[in-house]
């Protein structure tokens, strides 16, 4: 009784661990967490004649001690406008990443990253866990030709 009952404990323990090590590393907005919307918006330009640039993927993403996650992501439209909104902990300084995926389309330019600060930003409609949501305007942003 005594053998069946350790194989059962060890059993269950490996079940334990596997599925606490199978959880994701992140989990901005679930119960209990503070988070925030984090909304940016910008323009998409060519350094070399100031042309908007369509396609253009960008992504909202937050640095941690060795990794990167993305939060939110969308392509640039035909007059290089793009807009990002996710959720994620307040008061952070996030980055926007635009690279070229479209390959020669629109020509070809190099990966940019931009600063998102929102660490000073004013957050709004806070309720409970949530504490509200901020906006940020990058304005335009010029992509270096390749």
């Amino acid at each position: 009784m005594a053998r069946i009952s350790n194989i059962y404990g060890m059993v269950i323990t490996a079940l334990l661990a596997l599925l606490g090590f199978s959880c994701p590393f992140y989990a901005a907005g679930e119960y209990g967490t503070p988070h925030a919307t984090y909304k940016v918006k910008g323009v998409v330009v060519s350094e070399a004649d100031d042309s908007p640039i369509e396609g253009i993927r960008a992504a909202l993403n937050r640095e941690r001690s060795s990794y990167t996650y993305t939060i939110a992501t969308t392509y640039t439209d035909s007059e290089g406008y793009f807009f990002l909104q996710g959720s994620e902990f307040p008061n952070l300084k996030l980055h926007v990443e635009l690279l070229d995926v479209d390959g020669e389309k629109n020509g070809s330019f190099a990966r940019l990253e931009v600063e998102a600060d929102f660490r000073y930003k004013t957050f709004t409609g806070s309720s409970g866990w949530y504490e509200g949501e901020a906006e940020l305007d990058l304005g335009i942003i010029r992509m270096k030709p390749e």
